[in-house]
């Protein structure tokens, strides 16, 4: 019974690559500010939409990830599909604002069902079949991909709205319908009736792995997290990192096109800066060897905040690009590694819900950090806000990383 089960499970991992090309193929992630702006907002009615976004994931992070352990990461998943085939919908028939921001939060709820569900399904795979050993050369080799399918489809998205924006999002609802597919073919990791949690595990509902109601979810994170501080070190950090880095990714398109590039050289722009970054992750477990979780943890802080400052001082477009790119080098270097490392200190009954705590922490870092841009940058000009972010951010950026390799 147990090989079969195994033989189950090892279907999954060609099928993890499958996923991850499939739901990181997304045609308007380089060109979506690209497109508010074609649809008459201005930049600080776009930073409160982005706000809006990520207050919806703020709100749902944790609620969606007690989905994903209780009722399974699967179905969390094809949840998460089906809800973005409505998003992209409204978005490919937009004709109001109002149309506009619905589809827009919708895609922030695709994001809640997918965050914790998504790592915790590949991990728990591996961890069933004995393989945990495996699972940062998997994870890097998986965000490669992932990585990959966004810069292919930065290009594909930015010659398409050179056509007519409609393509963009018939296309992303093409995607989402392929998801569904391939989730379709995969297996749910299921306890053992003796793993962690003993009875409560193996009386464990709809295909999870906790019992637990919300509420005592809740108390069993909570708890975690104080006994524990060690992840919420590492939370905090990535939550730093990820919410400057993810607010530069949107904003360079603005940088970009001041410069006087056009949607297809930006699309083209953040398809190289996702390739690159795919060759970083794709090796991250390799550095790690040699680094250590400190090391790698030390420089890729340093070397993001270096890239970042280049970024921001830019007074050429190719400046500019070479500094993007040196930034997402070092990001997409921890992404993986720093996955594995909170993957590894979790226990299975609250995995997702835990995962979905540091989502949620980046959605409070992007709500500050990118609103905080956005109206400075329709006040001062999007290079003065950027200046005047690098300098508030740069402490609070060494102050995580001193927390997260001290603990």
């Amino acid at each position: 019974m147990r090989s079969m089960k195994g033989t189950k499970l090892a279907a999954n991992i060609p099928l993890f690559y499958l996923y991850k090309a499939f739901s990181s193929f997304i045609l308007d992630r380089a060109i979506w500010m690209l497109f508010l702006l074609s649809e008459g907002f201005s930049l600080s009615q776009i930073a409160l939409l982005e706000s809006a976004y990520h207050c919806t994931s703020f709100l749902l992070e944790v609620p969606t990830g007690y989905v994903a352990d209780r009722y399974g990461k699967r179905a969390s998943m094809l949840v998460a599909e089906l809800i973005g085939v409505v998003s992209s919908g409204l978005l490919l028939w937009s004709g109001h604002g109002s149309i506009v921001v619905a589809g827009f939060l919708l895609g922030a709820v695709v994001g809640t069902f997918r965050s914790g569900a998504t790592s915790a399904w590949i991990y728990e795979t591996y961890r069933q079949l004995g393989k945990e050993g495996d699972f940062k050369r998997a994870n890097s080799r998986l965000s490669a991909v992932s990585l990959v399918a966004l810069g292919l489809s930065g290009v594909a998205g930015g010659a398409l709205s050179a056509v007519d924006w409609a393509w963009v999002y018939a296309g992303n609802t093409a995607l989402c319908l392929l998801t569904v597919v391939t989730l379709l073919l995969a297996t749910e990791p299921r306890p053992e009736a003796d793993e962690a949690d003993g009875a409560n595990n193996a009386n464990a509902g709809g295909g999870g792995v906790s019992a637990y109601s919300f509420r005592k979810q809740l108390a069993v994170g909570f708890a975690f997290g104080r006994s524990d501080r060690h992840f919420a070190a590492l939370c905090v950090y990535g939550a730093v990192l990820y919410a400057m880095s993810w607010s530069i990714a949107f904003y360079s398109q603005v940088v970009f096109r001041d410069t006087g590039l056009n949607n297809g050289w930006i699309g083209t722009i953040n398809g190289i800066e996702t390739w690159v970054s795919a060759a970083a992750a794709a090796v991250a477990f390799v550095g790690e060897r040699r680094l250590g979780k400190r090391g790698s943890i030390v420089v890729s802080g340093i070397g993001f905040a270096a890239g970042l400052a280049m970024f921001v001082l830019a007074r050429d477009a190719g400046a500019a690009i070479a500094a993007y790119l040196l930034m997402a080098v070092f990001v997409s270097y921890l992404e993986p590694l720093l996955e594995a490392y909170m993957n590894e200190r979790l226990p299975s009954p609250i995995r997702a819900t835990m995962l979905s705590f540091f989502s949620m922490a980046i959605s409070i870092g992007m709500m500050a950090t990118f609103s905080a841009i956005g109206f400075l940058a329709d006040r001062i000009g999007v290079s003065a806000a950027l200046q005047i972010a690098l300098v508030v951010w740069l402490p609070l950026c060494l102050a995580a990383m001193r927390l997260a390799v001290k603990r």
